[in-house]
């Protein structure tokens, strides 16, 4: 994501990685946990589809190969 995209969202939106502990913070900028692959699996456990639509579980585990 680069800043331009990040300031899309107001910090509110944003604030979560405050919570975020700082060795999971470090495997991130290390490249060692993708955040990508996190979201995409949390949208299919919602039921969810790349847009944050409900499609159902089934349907959105097959969206995002979870």
């Amino acid at each position: 994501m680069t800043t331009e995209a990040a300031t899309t969202f107001t910090l509110d939106e944003l604030g979560f990685i405050q919570l975020a502990l700082n060795k999971v913070l470090v495997a991130v900028a290390n490249g060692e946990l993708d955040l990508n692959n996190l979201a995409r699996k949390e949208l299919a456990n919602r039921g969810l589809d790349k847009q944050g639509q409900w499609v159902g579980f089934d349907k959105a585990n097959q969206i995002h190969n979870a």
